[in-house]
């Protein structure tokens, strides 16, 4: 049982900071909540990534040392990116089955690898910049089945 602070260093190579807590009910059962947020722009606003993501989920530790996991997440967020003339902004909703493993480093230090695969559904808009508006192109729903999160996260045991 306890209580510890998470960094998804994969995101943070990507530029968008991520952070999390999960609280470890009993030595088999945790609940987590990792939160991601990035918004940057380059080329006098031309070019564009933003996204907030929040992502709860709960775990069952297997194992002697309860090391492993198996869980279930769910994740919503929105995003905007615009790479050329046409950006796209939308939201997103999914879920799936994760697994992972927690080395640790010292007393106070593990590194969780996880994997995350399932269902993410968007609604994603295509708009154009002009005279600085935002306006509309078009939209579409899409789906992805498949891999939906991925972790080299450092894990600080606060208590």
């Amino acid at each position: 049982m306890g209580l510890s602070l998470r960094a998804n260093l994969l995101r943070w190579a990507t530029l968008t900071p991520d952070l999390g807590i999960e609280w470890r009910i009993t030595p088999s059962w945790g609940i987590s909540v990792n939160g991601s947020w990035t918004s940057w722009s380059w080329n006098d606003k031309d070019r564009r990534y933003a996204l907030w993501e929040v992502t709860p989920e709960f775990r069952h530790y297997i194992g002697k040392e309860k090391r492993g996991y198996l869980g279930v997440m769910f994740k919503t967020g929105q995003f905007i990116y615009k790479f050329s003339t046409t950006g796209k902004q939308g939201d997103l909703t999914g879920g799936g089955i994760t697994g992972g493993y927690q080395l640790r480093l010292n007393k106070a230090l593990s590194m969780d690898f996880s994997l995350g695969l399932g269902y993410v559904h968007a609604d994603v808009e295509k708009y154009k910049v002009i005279e600085d508006v935002r306006v509309r192109q078009g939209g579409k729903t899409k789906h992805w089945i498949g891999p939906v999160q991925a972790g080299v996260t450092l894990v600080w045991n606060v208590f």
